[in-house]
C-alpha cells in the first residue's frame, strides 16, 4: 500500500472520550508528510543517479572491451 504526503496531511482520526491532542496529532502528522515527501524526492533523484552511472558503466565496458580487442589485435600483427 503505497501511502502519499497528502494523504497523510489529510488523516482524520475518531474523536473519542480522553482523546489525543488534535493540535499535536496534526502537527505530527505535518511533519511526518513533510518527510515522507522529502524521501520520497530523494528516492527519485536516487533512482536518476542508478540509472545513468548503470548507463555510464555500460559506455565503459564497451570501450574496455574494444580496447582490449584492439591491443589482442596489435599483439597478434606484432
Amino acid at each position: 500500500m503505497k501511502i502519499t504526503p497528502l494523504e497523510i496531511r489529510q488523516k482524520t482520526f475518531e474523536k473519542a472520550f480522553r482523546g489525543l491532542d488534535k493540535d499535536e496529532v496534526n502537527a505530527f502528522l505535518l511533519t511526518l508528510s513533510q518527510q515522507w515527501e522529502k524521501l520520497q524526492d530523494e528516492n527519485k533523484e536516487l533512482r536518476f543517479k542508478l540509472e545513468s552511472t548503470t548507463k555510464e558503466v555500460q559506455k565503459m565496458r564497451e570501450v574496455q572491451s574494444t580496447l582490449y580487442r584492439t591491443l589482442k589485435t596489435a599483439e597478434d600483427t606484432g
